[in-house]
């Protein structure tokens, strides 16, 4: 049976048969091209399913049974394995965007912190799977490194955006390392340590997360906006 190679993302993504910049893929309308659009993402979500169900490195074949695809048809769609894991990773971003809902920044400190709290609680247990799969293939994959760091591109806009009007009345590097905080707090990699490393409930886990962002952003960045007359309670 094939195993993954180590080619360069690049070269990879191209023999997939499709770009898989910007986090999703359009069905071509072409109708051959467009069954074969359909048959690569259900390829893509079979290794998907077979992560969450715990299966972290699946095997082509095991893939190929799940999709109801031959091993054949799955090498045809991607040159590996490793180019496979990065289409699921984009698939995965798709997924993350569709959960992610704007959380106005108008709306009281303590009811954006909980609406924030628990959207990032819900889309990084429902991420933590394919993520814990990225993770394992991470260091040889270039493609999957640039994952990552749109994925933590992307927490830190939102974060800049949710908590705006409390990071605006911190200094530069204040709020640079403020910044960094949140987003770090609300990381899969702070989820996994509360929910694998420290064993907490997913309850437990989202309890710690709200006493971080609230003891970053409580008291103190309320006070301060308040002195400067922006209204945050």
């Amino acid at each position: 049976m094939p195993q993954a190679r180590r080619p360069s993302a690049k070269s990879a993504a191209v023999k997939a048969g499709s770009p898989i910049r910007g986090g999703r893929e359009c069905e071509p309308a072409d109708g051959r091209a467009a069954r074969s659009h359909r048959t690569r993402l259900t390829i893509v979500d079979a290794m998907r399913a077979l992560h969450a169900e715990g299966d972290l490195r699946p095997t082509a074949r095991a893939i190929a049974q799940r999709a109801e695809v031959s091993l054949r048809t799955v090498w045809q769609h991607f040159a590996d394995l490793e180019t496979l894991l990065a289409h699921a990773g984009e698939r995965d971003l798709q997924v993350l965007l569709s959960l992610v809902k704007p959380i106005p920044a108008t709306q009281p400190l303590d009811a954006r912190i909980t609406a924030f709290t628990r959207q990032r609680a819900r889309l990084l247990e429902q991420m933590t799977p394919s993520w814990r799969a990225a993770r394992l293939e991470e260091p040889f994959s270039e493609e999957l490194r640039r994952l990552k760091a749109s994925t933590f591109a992307m927490a830190r806009d939102e974060v800049a955006s949710v908590f705006g009007p409390e990071l605006e009345q911190l200094g530069g590097k204040e709020r640079r390392t403020v910044l960094n905080c949140l987003v770090a707090v609300g990381s899969w990699e702070h989820w996994d340590a509360l929910r694998s490393g420290l064993k907490l409930s997913q309850r437990a886990a989202r309890d710690v997360m709200i006493t971080s962002v609230t003891a970053l952003l409580g008291p103190s960045a309320a006070d301060a906006a308040g002195a400067a007359g922006v209204d945050v309670a």
